[in-house]
């Protein structure tokens, strides 16, 4: 096996000092809030010198852009449109997001913990959903009824009331039945935004979720 160069290992002991960073970083904002923690707790959280800490990060707010944004470019990544029916797409997304959660509790939690931070992820995950909106537009070829930016806003925040519900315990059930609520609480209206019928969602009449049940045919 021929020896690693040494700019790989550079890459991978810079990769190992961020992500320690991160890790403390997430955890006292759970613990304490985001206002109450210091860049040198996060030294000692982390085992590290205050001068390793701001060789790769200014402040702990860039800290806090940092996580944040590869939260939200990961979960964007895995929704992102890819063609096919618009139940089905809607559906898998909406899983998808729940199941992401599922799989970063913490993240999410600190994400929301407090004011500061939750105004970060939100205006994060406008951009992103902005964006996925006028891809998705651009793909099926529609006009939307309302403006993007106020529609991916309503979105984001119908998003977060099931979340934040979930992540403290108000709402109870797996991946699917979460999606199902999500589904019946926005997707009439989002799909009436963006220009789309509720007969192409394979619904008339009765719950919006039942659209996301496959035909037995």
């Amino acid at each position: 096996m021929p020896p690693s160069r040494p700019g790989s290992r550079v890459q991978r002991r810079v990769a190992r000092t961020k992500a320690a960073i991160e890790d403390a970083f997430v955890q006292l904002v759970l613990e304490h809030g985001y206002e109450r923690v210091a860049v040198e707790d996060i030294c000692d959280r982390a085992d590290l010198a205050r001068a390793t800490f701001y060789a790769h990060y200014p402040n702990k707010e860039a800290v806090l852009f940092a996580v944040f944004n590869r939260l939200i470019e990961d979960l964007m990544e895995r929704v992102a449109y890819q063609g096919g029916p618009w139940n089905e797409v809607r559906r898998d997304a909406m899983q998808t997001g729940f199941k992401h959660a599922a799989e970063n509790p913490d993240l999410y939690r600190a994400c929301l913990s407090d004011a500061r931070t939750r105004q970060v992820y939100v205006s994060i995950l406008n951009r992103y959903v902005e964006q996925n909106f006028r891809d998705r537009l651009k793909a099926l070829n529609r006009q939307p009824r309302i403006p993007v930016p106020v529609m991916a806003r309503g979105f984001v925040g119908a998003h977060l009331v099931i979340l934040e519900a979930w992540l403290a315990g108000e709402l109870q059930g797996d991946i699917e039945e979460l999606a199902s609520m999500a589904l019946d609480l926005f997707v009439a209206g989002g799909a009436w935004a963006q220009g789309i019928r509720l007969d192409e969602l394979g619904y008339s009449t009765g719950s919006p979720a039942d659209a996301y049940t496959p035909s037995p045919d």
